[in-house]
């Protein structure tokens, strides 16, 4: 393996962003070639990643800022290497996607290499001070996504979304600042190094149970906000509506995931030294989460909206997972994840193509595309299906492992998401589906074609990838498996010493 791969991985996009900013037209296929570089590095990680080890691998670190203890320090185990996966296949896809863009090329792609940079940097840090910069960094390509391609509300949506993520990320900043001063070293200094501090926070000494509640709770706010779980979740479906479509894809594929990740990575090693309740809080979030955006699903009228609330939906059974705590659940909110990080992309990516081709996305006024639309009916299906939880594909699996996982330990909980979300699911993709696919075409779409072929080719792989992780999930959830088993043995220590 090259030495120093994660460096790489986050150098090559950054640099690939500089050139494709200069490079006017052919900013393209700079952006292409320094999304393929990035991805081939993964897929050589993959095969060299050792599934049953607990350390982290590929680990680099060098002193950065020796005086205050801030290292650059990486490295991935079984939590994050998954998602450094899926952000290289979705940045290469959702470039191909947008291949045919034409508003200011140079910045458009500029700014999705940007965003790779910025979530490859969040699943690789190993320090907070680190984590939190990289944390950051993904804002700023988005927030000018949505506000110089977006749609007719477009400067309300971006500022929105930088509102709420911003303020939640400063109560984030917050709490890690708690956690750096409240600890110190053997040798008497301070650190940010990200495991050492969430090895710490077991010892009532140094954290008393009062302090990191408080601590808790700022992190988990930040973490909840970006998946983001209800409440916190209102700036999601203005910011998809609005967003191009390459945003609304990388926004739902990729940047929602680093809350899902904060919850693995952070707040799940915390949670047996916090107060029980906190347990029972985010659990009742979990199911909100999932119900209310089912529920609102059903309600929308436009397409893309509909696709947003769902994201809020899927994403609950992540936090669903994580809390139930069994090896079951949370290696498959763990999958959940990734799973949701491909399928989204399929589906919104269907979203913008109605939009472009036929110029609407108010489902009542489509109809009968597929029969001008073939290929892309074709695809489009097999994502709601993928999306709505048909066995052999990857979101059947994911949803699978954390109901049944979760019914061990939140079992009312878990009845409740089956009764109340599981039919509402099918429904709304379903209908969506009926009415803009089937059914007799309406004449003002009789010219309506079939979407250019690099759009297709992306949807194409994006099914390909869910009925390949569906039918092998073990491809993935292997590398999970130990990272889940690793999360758990705090709480097995405390469940067999009779604490919880």
């Amino acid at each position: 393996m090259i030495s120093n791969v994660i460096s790489l991985l986050i150098a090559i996009p950054l640099l690939g962003a500089v050139v494709s900013f200069f490079a006017g037209t052919k900013a393209k296929f700079v952006a292409l070639i320094a999304s393929l570089i990035p991805l081939a590095l993964s897929l050589q990680m993959y095969t060299e990643f050792d599934k049953t080890s607990k350390l982290m691998q590929f680990v680099e670190s060098y002193d950065w800022v020796p005086s205050l203890g801030v290292k650059y320090t990486v490295g991935v185990d079984g939590i994050g290497f998954p998602l450094v996966l899926l952000s290289t296949i979705v940045s290469v896809l959702v470039i191909i996607y947008s291949w045919g863009e034409t508003k200011k090329p140079n910045q458009y792609f500029a700014l999705l290499l940007l965003n790779e940079v910025g979530v490859l940097g969040v699943f690789t840090s190993l320090d907070f001070f680190l984590f939190y910069i990289f944390w950051e960094i993904v804002l700023i390509p988005m927030f000018f996504l949505i506000g110089s391609w977006g749609g007719p509300r477009k400067d309300y949506a971006a500022i929105k979304f930088f509102i709420y993520t911003h303020v939640a990320s400063l109560v984030m900043l917050l709490a890690i600042f708690a956690l750096y001063f409240t600890y110190q070293t053997p040798e008497g200094t301070r650190t940010f190094d990200m495991l050492t501090l969430l090895a710490a926070t077991a010892d009532k000494t140094i954290f008393p149970t009062s302090l990191l509640n408080i601590i808790f709770a700022g992190l988990l706010l930040g973490f909840l906000v970006k998946m983001p779980a209800f409440p916190f979740h209102t700036w999601l479906p203005d910011a998809h509506v609005e967003a191009p479509t390459a945003g609304s894809v990388v926004l739902a594929a990729l940047l929602l995931k680093m809350g899902g990740y904060g919850l693995f990575r952070v707040i799940m090693p915390m949670l047996p030294s916090v107060d029980k309740a906190f347990v029972t809080i985010i659990a009742i979030i979990a199911v909100i989460s999932i119900v209310y955006g089912a529920f609102m699903a059903l309600a929308q009228k436009d397409i893309k909206k509909l696709v947003a609330y769902s994201s809020v939906s899927h994403m609950g059974f992540v936090t669903l997972g994580a809390v139930a705590f069994t090896w079951m659940s949370v290696t498959g909110a763990m999958f959940q994840q990734f799973s949701h990080g491909i399928i989204t992309c399929v589906l919104f990516m269907s979203a913008g193509t109605i939009q472009h081709v036929v110029g609407t996305r108010v489902i009542a006024d489509l109809g009968g595309l597929a029969d001008r639309m073939p290929k892309f009916a074709v695809l489009m299906m097999a994502g709601f299906m993928a999306s709505l939880g048909l066995p052999g594909m990857s979101g059947f699996v994911a949803e699978f492992m954390v109901l049944t996982g979760s019914y061990a330990t939140l079992p009312g909980y878990t009845m409740f998401v089956v009764f109340l979300s599981v039919a509402i699911t099918a429904a709304y993709h379903l209908w969506a589906m009926q009415k803009a696919m089937f059914g007799p075409i309406l004449k003002k779409y009789m010219n309506v074609h079939e979407p250019h072929a690099y759009e297709l080719f992306s949807m194409a792989m994006i099914i390909v990838l869910s009925l390949i992780f569906g039918i092998q999930p073990g491809l993935i959830t292997d590398i999970m498996g130990t990272a889940a088993t690793q999360v758990m043995e705090p709480v097995i220590t405390l469940t067999q010493m009779g604490v919880i």
